[in-house]
């Protein structure tokens, strides 16, 4: 039985899901982050680790493609250090792509529109008559505005800035330097300085559930990531020049699963497009191997 392997490879885990030519998952595998931005060596192995274990009650020679949708990719020679440990491990045709750009021909199943996805990381881009832009999604020093690690970011400058303000800790700050098992600024400082961009992100949880309890402060900073990523998403909808009513994909943890940043999402892009559906499927970016495969005829 020929199958295709999709490999969605984020800034905090992998996901590898197989399927036939009719579509059907047949096999999946789950590993740790696979951006090797943070760590190049964990990186490479989580994401063969991940494909073994979807490949293991397979026969290996039925494989016609692995597609590996990998955050980060496109930084440096980063494509080609994936390909080639990829094709070392696994005797197939591997084709390495951005994690987001496996995510769009998973939902738009090859039809044009818009995809904007906020989880650890945030980007948003499109296709309209074979033009393609993309905004946001440079990475957590120059972009990645209303992602997980931003909004993090954002509660972290928060209790900075009541120091330097010589107010009172807020609520929310307290719960962060709890969070991070720090009682001081500085232990706080040493903290951001020694974690990468998963372990700031991993903060956002704090944030999200003192919103959820009206703390405003919290509420204010998910606002923000929220006016951020319909930013990122209209200046994609103008460059595009879309005259009629537009498909736009909404994706990963943060936008999909936070409802006071979904909501808000959705009522600033309201001001600015006038005619817009939005698609919120729950499936898998992996699914996008599946499109190529048929795009590509290697089933």
């Amino acid at each position: 039985m020929k199958y295709v392997i999709g490999v969605d490879g984020g800034g905090t885990k992998t996901e590898v899901i197989a399927y036939n030519s009719a579509g059907e998952q047949i096999a999946c595998g789950y590993g740790g982050f696979a951006n090797i931005i943070e760590d190049r060596q964990q990186g490479l192995d989580n994401i063969g680790m991940a494909i073994s274990q979807c490949m293991e009650n397979l026969n290996r020679s039925d494989c016609v493609h692995i597609y590996a949708g990998i955050s980060g990719m496109e930084v440096g020679n980063n494509k080609e250090i994936i390909e080639n440990y990829l094709t070392g491990r696994f005797n197939t045709s591997i084709t390495v792509i951005n994690d987001a750009d496996l995510a769009f021909y998973a939902l738009l199943k090859g039809e044009d529109g818009i995809i904007t996805i906020s989880g650890t990381g945030s980007v948003s881009f499109g296709f309209h008559k074979d033009k393609y832009f993309r905004a946001g999604g440079w990475g957590k020093i120059l972009g990645d505005e209303g992602s997980g690690y931003d909004i993090a970011l954002n509660g972290l400058k928060k209790v900075v800035s009541e120091i330097d303000d010589g107010l009172e800790s807020s609520d929310l700050s307290k719960e962060i330097l709890s969070y991070i098992n720090v009682s001081n600024i500085y232990d706080m400082v040493e903290f951001v300085s020694n974690s990468n961009k998963t372990d700031i992100a991993a903060i956002t949880p704090v944030i999200v559930k003192a919103a959820e309890r009206n703390d405003e402060n919290a509420v204010n900073i998910l606002k923000v990531a929220s006016k951020e990523l319909a930013n990122i998403t209209v200046k994609v909808y103008k460059m595009l020049g879309f005259q009629s009513q537009v498909n736009i994909c909404i994706l990963g943890s943060i936008l999909t699963k936070v409802s006071i940043i979904k909501e808000n999402y959705i009522r600033y892009l309201s001001k600015e497009i006038k005619d817009f559906n939005i698609i919120n499927e729950c499936i898998s970016s992996a699914k996008g191997s599946y499109y190529l495969a048929i795009k590509n005829r290697e089933f």
